[in-house]
């Protein structure tokens, strides 16, 4: 959770991530992988086992063959450009201006320091609960 709140804070990006030249559908790969956030929207009854979905765009005609050719070992649904348009897929991430701050407090002061001055107070509680909780979870689950 502090990793989480960290990452949508805009916090621990790299600096190139707010003018990533990417952050469009006109891509130089064949193809691009990610996250098919709003998956709902397209096919509610898709994420059945609740692991989340894959987002493949095939941007070239080579990319359109290259998934042509694994489709048949894949479950899958197409949908429009615009029912998985993303906000990083139109715009790069905007900086934080405690980034450069961040950076130089955690080289210089540590996770624990950065982790208590830029998390809020009462998420920082809730966090660490959670944090114990999940891997007292994760023991006995290897233990089975």
């Amino acid at each position: 959770m502090s990793f989480t709140y960290l990452f949508y804070s805009n916090l621990i990006f790299r600096k190139s991530c707010n003018s990533c030249y990417y952050t469009n559908t006109k891509r130089p790969s064949d193809i691009t992988l990610g996250d098919f956030w709003g998956w709902e929207k397209t096919n509610p009854t898709a994420n059945t086992d609740d692991k989340g979905i894959s987002l493949i765009l095939c941007n070239t005609e080579k990319g359109k063959i290259l998934f042509d050719a694994i489709k048949d070992d894949l479950d899958y649904f197409s949908v429009e450009l615009k029912d998985c348009m993303q906000t990083r897929m139109e715009f790069p991430t905007p900086l934080n201006p405690d980034r450069d701050q961040f950076e130089i407090e955690y080289s210089e002061k540590g996770f624990a320091y950065v982790f208590n001055k830029y998390i809020p107070k009462q998420l920082s509680i809730t966090n660490r609960i959670i944090d114990k909780v999940q891997k007292v979870c994760k023991k006995i689950l290897r233990r089975k």
